[in-house]
């Protein structure tokens, strides 16, 4: 081993402290992450202390955890049952409707929607709703041309909350000028790509590692694997998944996918093999994951 190089398990601390450089730490936003990447494949139940033992790999409190939960029951993502003295967490309804086209996306359970979308063009109504529609779509990944037009692509979320059904969406074809240079108007790209870059240099590292050196440990493994998609699904969620030919040069989206496709198959072993020893749910052990997770980045 080269003496700058750090093992896995080293590359998996040095996450974690830069998880706690970010403040504030939005605890509620890390356990989203894990309902998505761990609970909905198996069932869709927890037990807090499941979540809570895992936050604790990550130096996170049981305190900040029951706070982050409170808040996700009351905001509606989850509902929150009683047996005894434990508590178990699902994803309500509401949160159901919103975490399937996100995994969708995040784990590229579609295909390549990049290579398959079109741009799209989306007119806001009249009246007070149009402020909170617009700010929803531009950090959805939209675009804006104009304070009432958005510029979105097929492959982008559909609008959520008062007025949404009140918009008026149009299939676009440029038929004059550049689309490329449309995209640059209306999509604010530079700050998207520096972010994708970050991302690729703080995890670059394990991936070298893991390449040189072999697995992890079975808890870092799950903590590296949580954080990575805690990381990505920001980005991509974000992203507006532009065709290739309408995207500056040496965009850093396609590394930063290769990278976490890469990196989630090395991590799997590890990971899963946590869940089977610490996760549990109402009825027991957390049951086997759904045939369709194994399909993650497969495409």
């Amino acid at each position: 081993m080269s003496h700058d190089r750090k093992d896995p398990d080293a590359c998996v601390a040095a996450l974690v402290e830069r998880l706690q450089a970010t403040q504030p730490l939005r605890v509620w936003s890390l356990i989203v992450t894990i309902f998505g990447d761990m609970v909905a494949p198996r069932g869709g139940e927890v037990w807090a202390g499941t979540l809570s033992d895992l936050l604790a790999e990550m130096r996170i409190d049981a305190a900040a955890v029951r706070a982050a939960l409170s808040r996700l029951a009351r905001d509606g993502w989850v509902d929150r049952m009683k047996v005894g003295r434990l508590s178990y967490y699902r994803l309500s309804a509401q949160g159901q409707k919103a975490f399937v086209p996100a995994l969708a996306r995040v784990y590229r359970l579609s295909g390549d929607a990049r290579a398959a979308a079109a741009l799209r063009i989306v007119v806001l109504p009249e009246g007070e709703d149009r402020g909170a529609l617009r700010d929803g779509a531009l950090k959805s990944g939209y675009g804006a041309l104009g304070p009432t037009v958005l510029l979105g692509t097929s492959a982008s979320p559909p609008l959520e909350g008062p007025g949404a059904d009140r918009c008026t969406h149009l299939a676009a074809e440029v038929i004059g000028g550049s689309a490329a240079d449309l995209a640059a108007r209306a999509f604010d790209l530079p700050p998207l790509a520096e972010r994708y870059r970050r991302f690729i240099a703080a995890f670059s590292p394990l991936d070298a590692a893991l390449a040189a050196d072999g697995a992890p440990s079975v808890a870092a493994a799950m903590v590296a694997r949580t954080l990575l998609i805690h990381d990505y699904r920001r980005l991509i969620l974000r992203d507006p998944m532009l065709a290739a030919d309408l995207l500056p040069a040496n965009w850093p989206g396609a590394e930063a996918n290769a990278l976490t496709a890469r990196l989630y198959a090395a991590l799997r072993p590890g990971a899963e093999r946590w869940i089977a020893e610490n996760g549990r749910s109402s009825s027991g052990d957390l049951p086997a994951r759904a045939s369709g997770d194994s399909a993650r980045f497969s495409s």
